[in-house]
Parts: C-alpha cells; sequence; structure tokens
C-alpha cells in the first residue's frame, strides 16, 4: 500500500498563498481512494485557508507546525458540513534566554533594506523567523527571496544560530523565513510517531520543496 505525505509552501501552493483552483480539482480527484497525509511548517488554521476545507477533510491527517502537533479526524460533522478535527499530540516549545535579541540583532544587521516588522512568530513546539517580516507584501517577499537566493543570507543565519544555541535545530522554511525548534522536534518526528510500523509493509512517498539541506523538508525525505 501507498502512503503520501505532502508539504504545502511551495509544493502544494505558491508560499503563503491558497491552491490554484484548477489544480485543487485535479489533486482531489488524484486524492481519491489514496491515503495523504499533510506535513507543514504552517499552523492547522493557515493549512486550512491554503488549501480549503475540501481537500484537508480528504486527508487522513494533519502535521502542522513541522510535525510538533497532529490533528486526526473524528467521525462527525460541525454545523457547517464539515468533519470535526482532535489533536493526537502536541509539542511545547520555550525559546532558550536571549534568542529573540539574537534574531534583533540579526534583523538590524541584515544589509536587506526593507524589514516590515512582525519578523518572528511563536507556533505550537516552533518558532518562525523572517528577515523582511511577516507584514511583508507578496512583492517584498518575492524581493527578498531573490535577494536571498543570491546573499545566501538565511543559510549563514542558520549556521550562526546552530553554533549559539545547540539545544535548538535552525532549517530554512518556505521562500523567506527560518524554523526554529527544539533539537530533534522536525519533520522526521512524524516517522517515529505515526509511521514507523508502516515502513515495513508500505511504500511512503513525501513530496516537498525544501528537501536540501538545511531546508525544513530535509530530515524526513532521509528517514524514508
Amino acid at each position: 500500500m501507498a502512503i503520501y505525505l505532502f508539504d504545502v509552501d511551495g509544493t502544494l501552493t505558491e508560499p503563503k498563498e491558497k491552491i490554484n483552483s484548477q489544480f485543487s480539482k485535479l489533486f482531489l480527484r488524484w486524492m481519491e481512494g489514496k491515503e495523504v497525509y499533510i506535513v507543514s511548517g504552517g499552523s492547522f488554521v493557515r493549512i486550512i485557508e491554503q488549501l480549503g476545507q475540501d481537500i484537508v477533510s480528504r486527508c487522513s491527517g494533519v502535521f502542522a507546525c513541522m510535525g510538533n502537533i497532529f490533528y486526526r479526524e473524528v467521525d462527525q460533522i460541525n454545523y457547517s458540513g464539515f468533519s470535526e478535527w482532535e489533536i493526537v499530540y502536541e509539542n511545547k516549545f520555550r525559546a532558550p534566554r536571549g534568542l529573540t535579541k539574537t534574531l534583533d540583532s540579526i534583523v538590524k544587521k541584515s544589509q536587506f533594506a526593507i524589514k516590515t516588522g512582525k519578523h518572528y512568530e511563536k507556533r505550537i513546539g516552533m518558532m518562525n523567523f523572517s528577515v523582511v517580516g511577516r507584514n511583508a507584501t507578496k512583492p517584498q517577499r518575492n524581493q527578498y527571496e531573490q535577494w536571498d537566493r543570491e546573499n545566501l543570507e538565511r543559510e549563514a543565519a542558520v549556521k550562526e544560530l546552530s553554533d549559539k544555541y545547540d539545544s535548538l535545530d535552525f532549517v530554512i522554511g518556505g521562500a523567506v523565513s527560518i524554523d526554529i525548534f527544539a533539537s530533534g522536534n522536525d519533520k522526521s518526528q512524524v516517522i517515529e510517531r505515526h509511521f514507523e510500523e508502516a515502513l515495513e509493509s508500505n511504500d511512503i512517498h513525501f513530496v516537498g520543496d525544501r528537501i536540501a539541506f538545511p531546508g525544513n523538508d530535509c530530515t524526513l525525505a532521509i528517514s524514508l
């Protein structure tokens, strides 16, 4: 039997954007009769906003926030006509002392001119960090993505942060951000927590855009 795991940003959708309507219809048809899971760095609410209720409701489960929280459908329908979901597990994240100050210093010394504010966001079991900031418009995000591709700022920041905080892992996520979490609490945890036994008798396929190190899909890809 085949099991399919999908990232969201840069895979099923453009980063932070909603899924293309035509592709959504094709993907829904493809999902029929298949066991499909979402494994994303984003929150459950954002995953629904990007993919839509129809796709999410057809999934067997959703691993949000780098797999730090797992949602499973329960056998009942809510007032809106969509399935209810329960939390199977969730990890906690406590930022070490001085982390936000270090992140602020990275923003301050960055040579990228546009900084829009809201540079880090706490999520379940993790933190998301961005030099350009979460208030950036799509053109501003595209501009930073291109600039970072040429200057490798996020790679340098990952190394700097990893050298300073050995209890945390730092990986490049999405188009403009860095994901931060306790060591080992990356996307690969979904295998140990949910699919370890399934590996013995099933083919598990993962599709993501940040497979190369230090991307946030790397550890899951190499664990299969």
